[in-house]
């Protein structure tokens, strides 16, 4: 097939054959919305896309590495949290005998 019939449209580079239409987009987001509004499975639809332009794989939230949980314990040793005692000094200062909270 020509690619003038499989791409009629100069503005709509991306095109999406299911398995009753096809459907040509603007841009790959219109693309990936109309997927996931019907559901679609990879079996269910064929990508194509018109000579100068690529199709990027989506984000998917699994790729998405979490931090891990780090035991506070750990987290202590690792980084320890200085305590310390603040100074509360009186108004009329007496700096011979300070006075500690």
């Amino acid at each position: 097939m020509p690619v003038k019939d499989k791409f009629p449209w100069d503005s709509f580079p991306f095109r999406l054959d299911l398995k009753d239409r096809v459907a040509w987009f603007q841009c790959q987001e219109h693309m990936d919305k109309e997927i996931a509004r019907y559901n679609l499975r990879p079996r269910d639809y064929k990508k194509s896309v018109k000579r100068g332009h690529k199709i990027v794989k989506p984000v998917i939230k699994k790729d998405i590495v979490k931090p891990k949980k780090v035991d506070k314990k750990r987290t202590e040793l690792l980084a320890p949290v200085m305590k310390f005692k603040t100074i509360d000094f009186a108004k009329q200062p007496n700096i011979l005998a300070p006075q500690y909270k």
